[in-house]
């Protein structure tokens, strides 16, 4: 597994106003733009990429490995707007189904009717928008961020004295990184930036930039709070072979990242680790985790999937930052990791449906669905991911459909679980491919006429939960529920 460490190039490495900082800040501006123009190249003339090679090699003077590194950040950056648009428009789908039946109820009401039509046509575009672009195969890619870029039209707002102050910060944010992209045969990991055993950094020049600042710039004493010990390993060479198999001397490749923020320049390390062995299985029990809008529901189930445990964490998300998002889902996540070790238990996620579990918050009411953002979904995935291979458990993913509206009917009140905790258990109990749980028909909710008993229980699961969401409030239909044993 890939793990990114951090340090920041402090005074005595990186003085404000020297060699080293006016080439970082130099070659980060030269590295935005050469990124950008290779956008433009690749991504709307659509040229490939290995046919630009030469060209910006010759013209722009730089190595070929420093080209493979525009390349690399440039990849990452599309990948993560693919990803994105991908998860809008299902956003945007689920949205527009969810108004379409709203005004289709509320034909009487002709001032919320009106509202609510506008609020269609504006999705409705949006949507059209976004698939013109998937099926034109567009990219849209704003080199700075669409926030700060919409600034300069609001100045005043954004205390911004003038243009001129507004397009400084504009500069800086198109040109505050870069990226140098290791490899195992080289030394060090690295040859354009080299980490040695006296822990020097030393930075490659650019061509362009070597009758100025000479061949390298080096970072004497550069040490990382975290992970020093694995950047220390991927020093050390080991014997390997070709693909010829003839015998080579390789390094752990490193890869760093350059970042400019406000209180200097901070270096981050990516570094290959070996991953702790699985130490979890599923032959005691296994445990479900449910993400909700401010919290984590967790249950424990033994081998029969009883459950014998359960809890919840709390996770604030409302009005609060990325990373503030990102540190408490961290927490979150290592306590119930904490806990699977302890009773070597595989943890039972379902497959990431984003659109899926905004539509099922709905019933809670719109704004509390607005609590769970697809950043903090999808950071959910990848933070159990990472943390569970460092950890050594094993991560089971199941098919989400109906595991509330069981959870809620069959496990809650007979267990004393919360709504939360309920559909948790049914995700750990999914976890052991068990049979669907059978429909339980003495309950005080009414059902459907005409509902088909020989249906499959999964048909019949799917009937039930599109009924009671239209004619139960979801905290109604939870308060009945929990007298119903």
């Amino acid at each position: 597994m890939f793990q990114t460490y951090q340090t920041k190039l402090c005074n005595i490495q990186l003085n404000r106003g020297s060699t080293s900082d006016q080439y970082l800040i130099e070659y980060g501006k030269f590295f935005g733009k050469l990124e950008r123009k290779l956008f433009v190249q690749s991504h709307i003339k659509g040229i490939p990429p290995s046919n630009l090679k030469k060209t910006f090699l010759k013209q722009y003077g730089i190595t070929s490995r420093q080209f493979n590194s525009i390349r690399m950040q440039l990849d990452g950056k599309v990948s993560s707007f693919l990803e994105k648009r991908d998860l809008d428009l299902q956003d945007l789908e689920a949205k527009t189904v969810h108004l379409q039946k709203i005004i289709h109820q509320k034909t009487n009401q002709t001032a919320k009717l009106h509202q609510k039509k506008r609020r269609l046509r504006n999705l409705q575009q949006k949507l059209e928008k976004l698939k013109v672009d998937r099926d034109t195969k567009r990219i849209r890619i704003c080199f700075g961020s669409k926030k700060l870029f919409h600034k300069q039209f609001h100045l005043i707002e954004n205390e911004y004295k003038d243009h001129q102050q507004w397009k400084n910060d504009w500069v800086e944010a198109r040109s505050s990184q870069f990226l140098v992209i290791g490899s195992k045969d080289e030394t060090f990991g690295n040859q354009s930036a080299t980490y040695n055993v006296e822990n020097t950094l030393r930075l490659r020049v650019a061509d362009c930039f070597i009758g100025k600042y000479g061949k390298y710039i080096e970072f004497p004493s550069v040490m990382f709070p975290y992970g020093q010990e694995w950047l220390d390993k991927a020093k050390i060479p080991y014997m390997g072979f070709t693909r010829n198999g003839k015998p080579q001397k390789y390094f752990t490749s490193i890869t760093y990242r350059f970042i400019k923020k406000e209180k200097g320049w901070y270096v981050y390390a990516t570094v290959e680790r070996e991953t702790s062995p699985i130490g979890t299985s599923n032959r005691n029990g296994l445990i479900g985790m449910d993400l909700n809008a401010g919290f984590l529901a967790v249950c424990e189930v033994d081998r029969y999937g009883n459950p014998i445990h359960r809890y919840t964490i709390k996770v604030p998300m409302y009005g609060r930052r990325k990373e503030q998002v990102k540190a408490s889902l961290s927490d979150a996540i290592k306590e119930v990791l904490n806990d699977a070790v302890l009773v070597q238990k595989d943890i039972v996620i379902e497959k990431l449906n984003f659109t899926r579990k905004k539509t099922q918050l709905k019933e809670m009411g719109a704004s509390y669905a607005r609590m769970l953002s697809g950043f903090a979904y999808s950071s959910f995935q990848a933070l159990i991911e990472a943390k569970a291979k460092k950890a050594g458990v094993k991560i089971r993913r199941i098919n989400p459909a109906y595991t509330s509206q069981i959870g809620h009917m069959k496990f809650m009140a007979r267990y004393g679980l919360s709504s939360h905790e309920a559909a948790a258990c049914v995700i750990a109990r999914r976890g052991y491919f068990f049979k669907p749980e059978k429909i339980k028909y003495d309950t005080v909710l009414t059902f459907p006429k005409g509902l088909d008993r020989k249906q499959s229980n999964f048909s019949k699961w799917r009937t039930l939960t599109n009924y009671y969401k239209k004619e139960y409030a979801f905290q109604d239909k939870i308060e009945l529920l929990k007298a119903d044993r």
